[in-house]
């Protein structure tokens, strides 16, 4: 009986080893804090993709219960394991040449054991303007190569958290301005699509990365090559302009801004304005063609289109607004026919009146030949 119960027991100790045990390759695993809520500059770049913002994993029902797969990675808060991380991101203003040393925190708010991969990438703004990051198989040139990682590969218990360090080599022959990147935890898996098809997914969450190298620093958001189509309506005072512009960041440092279109006829009559999308972020040497929708716009047969941009920077680096332009012909159809039309009624009218002066004037000349009288013939002389 004792023997039974000695088995049992071991049997126990086993599962509860396994269950709560630490992560794999020697990083450090305690029972985190209340999850932190993944700063709003997560980054999410995936094939699987998750809002950015959100804790990385998925969610899925077995017949046993529930899995759930949830996780973050924030930079660590301090030397002590079990403080929640307090930074939104990892931001440096450092010389070329200064060497970094930090650290990050993965924390599994799952109930499943997860295996990370934890690595730095660059950063770059996609087609709508948004902070994105190289897809994981591309290798990094900027930032994400200044970036060692102690270690790569880790797995971390569910209910668990790993501290790793890393460290950030700035080259000497690093450019003065802004450079921005990612530092991420990957957790592959696959999946099926509606045809079932097999699907490898890549589901990443992280941190952002902006490193500022002194030196001399310009400011240069510009809006640029704006063009206008315009679509009419019933009304030609309710017209649709479409407006597309691009916005490029020309200079070395990160820069936002907001922006306004208007439209209007010659001579500044009849405007029409709005305030466009603000471009919360772009990166040095990116830039985005965006389009909007001006509405309520009248034909009035020349159109003006402005679009104004009033940058906003960081570190007290703003800029100055900045401007483009473009004109459309927009002739007023409805109005052009309606003229037209009461210029032919105007004709054929003045003609009508014409003939019926013309008729007053000779009433004989509309008699019947056989009625109209017969000039009596003089007498012949012989």
């Amino acid at each position: 009986m004792n023997t039974r119960r000695f088995v049992l027991l071991a049997t126990i100790s086993l599962v509860a080893v396994c269950a709560f045990g630490g992560p794999a390759l020697g990083a450090p695993a305690t029972t985190p804090p209340t999850p932190p809520a993944t700063t709003s500059d997560t980054t999410q770049n995936t094939t699987q993709n998750t809002t950015p913002g959100t804790t990385g994993g998925t969610q899925s029902a077995s017949a046993s219960g529930e899995i759930v797969e949830e996780w973050a990675l924030t930079p660590a808060a301090s030397a002590d394991p079990d403080a929640a991380g307090n930074r939104s991101e990892f931001a440096y203003v450092v010389e070329p040449g200064t060497e970094l040393h930090d650290a990050v925190t993965v924390f599994n708010s799952g109930n499943v054991s997860e295996d990370f991969r934890i690595y730095a990438t660059d950063a770059f703004n996609n087609d709508q303007g948004q902070f994105d990051v190289l897809p994981g198989e591309q290798v990094p040139t900027g930032v994400g190569s200044w970036v060692s990682i102690l270690q790569e590969r880790i797995t971390v218990p569910p209910g668990k958290q790993a501290t790793i360090p890393i460290t950030i080599k700035i080259p000497l022959e690093a450019t003065a301005g802004d450079h921005a990147g990612a530092i991420l935890a990957s957790s592959p898996t696959s999946g099926s699509d509606a045809e079932g098809n097999v699907l490898n997914l890549d589901r990443r969450t992280g941190s952002r990365i902006y490193i500022r190298v002194n030196g001399p620093l310009r400011a240069d958001l510009a809006v640029t090559q704006v063009s206008t189509t315009y679509d009419r309506s019933i009304s030609p005072l309710g017209g649709t302009a479409h407006v597309r512009y691009r916005v490029e960041n020309r200079g070395n440092v990160r820069l936002g801004g907001t922006l306004t279109a208007s439209v209007t006829g010659p001579f500044g009559i009849g405007e029409a304005k709005m305030t466009l999308p603000a471009v919360t972020e772009l990166l040095p040497g990116e830039d985005v063609t965006l389009t909007a929708d001006v509405n309520d716009v009248p034909e009035l047969m020349f159109g003006a289109t402005t679009v104004r941009l009033t940058p906003s920077g960081s570190l007290g680096i703003g800029g100055t607004a900045s401007e483009s332009k473009d004109s459309s012909f927009v002739p007023p159809i409805p109005l052009l026919l309606a003229l037209l039309v009461l210029i032919l009624a105007l004709l054929v009218w003045r003609t009508i009146q014409r003939r019926r002066r013309a008729g007053e004037a000779d009433p004989v000349a509309d008699l019947d030949p056989e009625l109209q009288p017969v000039a009596e013939l003089e007498p012949q002389r012989t």
